[in-house]
């Protein structure tokens, strides 16, 4: 486990039937993603936002998003804070920092990423809402660049491997291993962790993480991410993306809500 510099927070992933898959909602008129893409270089502090004391990643991971999107399509710094990004989580979880003591947190449980997205939806950090949501399939190299195309960025779940685990300030390894039978490279449901997929290219992708940025290769990518959402944001989309039937994702997401 990383030390108090770096912290985890990401359950297991919450399985729901009801949850939709970005693969049904494509259209023939879906583009061909292209070959690189860089929305994290419109960010230059993405901040820690409580990951370094608390297991709250699912929700920094949420509010880096929202800072990707109004940065890319607004030309502005999102002023999201750790305060906002706690009381998200003690809202997703019952967190409550006043229970610290020298065992730790019994409140500092970790987030689903479910939980979270439905949280997003209706109430958001700061007002910063996403219309909706939809899973991709990890194993699709080709769905996951257009998603990061079409919809600005990914929402990742991961396993880490204890080989890439942080344990020192200022210290972030590559994410570039792959399983090859030792304990350190298998992946890890005790080290889950939230992150967001930024920015690609032929070699792999750019990852927002505890304040910064790492570069995973698409077989790290592989082997250890677990689950996978894109959101329809707007602040990021004036206008619905082409080849995603978001008239009917929408309807279907409406009804998946009133069950």
């Amino acid at each position: 486990m990383p030390d108090s510099v770096y912290k985890l927070g990401k359950l297991p992933k919450a399985d729901d039937p009801r949850t939709l898959m970005l693969a049904t909602y494509l259209t023939p008129a879906a583009p061909v993603p292209p070959a690189a893409v860089d929305y994290a270089a419109a960010v230059d502090d993405w901040g820690m936002l409580g990951n370094d004391t608390v297991g709250d990643c699912v929700l920094a991971g949420q509010a880096h998003a929202d800072m990707l999107w109004v940065a890319n399509a607004e030309h502005r710094r999102l002023p999201i804070t750790t305060l906002m990004v706690l009381r998200a989580y003690s809202a997703i979880t019952g967190y409550d920092p006043r229970d610290d003591g020298p065992g730790g947190n019994p409140t500092d449980r970790g987030t689903s990423l479910l939980d979270a997205l439905k949280f997003w939806r209706k109430s958001g950090i700061d007002r910063q809402t996403i219309k909706a949501f939809v899973e991709v399939d990890p194993s699709s190299a080709d769905n996951v660049r257009l998603a990061i195309d079409l919809f600005g960025c990914l929402y990742v779940g991961v396993e880490l491997p204890d080989a890439v685990l942080p344990h020192a300030a200022g210290s972030l390894p590559p994410w570039t291993v792959t399983p090859d039978g030792s304990p350190q490279t298998k992946p890890q449901p005790s080290n889950g962790h939230c992150v967001v997929y930024a920015a690609y290219d032929a070699e792999g992708l750019t990852v927002v993480t505890w304040g910064t940025t790492v570069k995973a290769s698409w077989a790290f990518h592989a082997a250890y991410c677990d689950e996978l959402y894109a959101m329809l944001s707007p602040a990021w989309l004036r206008h619905d993306p082409p080849g995603i039937d978001v008239a009917t994702l929408t309807g279907d997401l409406e009804l998946v809500a009133r069950r």
